[in-house]
């Protein structure tokens, strides 16, 4: 009985917690081997596989150094299966499965991955494959994972985005004038991240962040030009948060301005929204405008959250209990419904995550100030505490796969 793990898609700063959550479980269920695939699923197809040392694992605390190394220690890859299950791909990678003697096979990711965890699970069942099992472990910074009350590395990422713009307040207030700063943020159609940065705004004296423009709330260039020309009349330096994928009702600030790109799954490569609105304040209003834009930082911090790290881990830890059980699902998070912040697992079929997407609720939407105390009531739990790390002459120091593989 063997199983093997791998990573997906965008990296998250809690990944390598659920690929801790994984290999303990391979541990502890007496798995006789824990192989790991590189670079995703063509780490299958291509035959790149290392096995776990166990030995290593333990001896060498391996479970408490990956739940601080941010970023996808096994590679990635946004590789799309096809949807025709004659090809060979397919072939391929079951014959590797079974070279292997794998009897679980979780994929870690976001929610392309759960279209390949479909696929395969729909492949299995056309040609009456028994014999393995494959489940989905979710994450995702962007937070729009059906089926589940939040994604483990959206935690992680709004709290680095609090502390960023945070930070940030501190720059833009030294000047004696009006200015408008910027700050795209990763959400192509969800704005869960964006919103997160009104968390800022708690317990402070102040508004960090003024305003925040989402995908699910499209205004007209004129309107966000006179809220910020209102603003600034009782606040010289403003900061607006934006997701990338915000665009104006007139699709003045449509993707084709921002990039003609697709990604293996025939997603927009989008961004520059910030750097265009700048440049569009700052010739209206006549004012100093910029843009930040927070990019891949914000997905792979190491100021990682505590509580998204060990959901994380546990999400993996079940991931692979759930291929013990003989079932094909994706274990998800639920919250209770109670004052204090505690969740639960429950377990979905793949094809309830796959190729959905889970936005902001439009009630939330009614106003800014509603937004802002459902998004801090939402999101203020999930940041909770700090994952330690490790330095070494004052900077980290990240465990590396040849750590703990033979």
């Amino acid at each position: 009985m063997n199983i093997i793990v791998a990573q997906s898609g965008g990296p998250t700063s809690v990944i390598n917690s659920s690929l801790a959550g994984v290999i303990s479980a391979g541990i502890e269920n007496d798995f006789d081997k824990i192989y790991l695939s590189l670079h995703g699923i063509e780490g299958i197809i291509n035959d790149e596989i290392a096995e776990v040392d166990k030995d290593k694992y333990a001896s060498e605390n391996i479970k408490a150094k990956l739940m601080a190394r941010p970023s996808s220690i096994l590679g990635s890859c946004r590789f799309k299966l096809p949807a025709n299950f004659d090809d060979e791909v397919y072939k391929k990678i079951f014959e590797t499965l079974k070279a292997y003697q794998i009897s679980t096979f979780v994929y870690i990711g976001g929610n392309d991955s759960m279209d390949t965890v479909m696929k395969l699970n729909n492949y299995m069942k056309d040609n009456n494959i028994a014999d393995i099992n494959i489940m989905g472990c979710p994450k995702t910074i962007d937070n729009d994972l059906m089926g589940m009350d939040h994604s483990p590395g959206f935690g992680s990422a709004a709290k680095y985005i609090g502390t960023t713009l945070r930070t940030l307040r501190t720059d833009v207030d030294i000047f004696d004038l009006k200015s408008v700063t910027f700050v795209e943020i990763m959400g192509r159609h969800a704005g869960w991240l964006a919103a997160s940065a009104l968390s800022a705004n708690y317990g402070m004296d102040k508004d960090v962040v003024n305003f925040v423009y989402l995908p699910e709330d499209r205004k007209s260039l004129d309107q966000v030009f006179d809220e910020i020309k209102e603003a600034l009349k009782y606040e010289n330096n403003l900061i607006v948060a934006l997701a990338e994928g915000f665009r104006d009702k007139d699709n003045k600030l449509d993707e084709e301005r921002f990039s003609n790109q697709n990604d293996a799954f025939g997603h927009k490569i989008v961004s520059g929204v910030a750097s265009r609105l700048a440049d569009l304040v700052r010739n209206k209003l006549e004012i100093k405008s910029r843009a930040v834009e927070l990019s891949i930082v914000q997905r792979t911090s190491n100021l990682i959250s505590k509580t998204d790290a060990d959901e994380a881990y546990q999400l993996g830890f079940m991931a692979a209990k759930l291929g013990i059980d003989n079932t094909n699902l994706v274990p998800v998070l639920k919250r209770k419904d109670k004052n204090e912040y505690e969740v639960y697992y429950e377990s979905v079929s793949p094809d309830k995550i796959a190729n959905n997407e889970m936005k902001i609720p439009e009630t939330w939407l009614k106003d800014r100030k509603t937004l802002e105390n459902e998004i801090i009531k939402y999101t203020l739990p999930l940041i909770k505490g700090e994952v330690e790390q490790v330095y070494e002459n004052s900077l980290p120091v990240f465990v590396n796969l040849k750590d703990f593989i033979i």
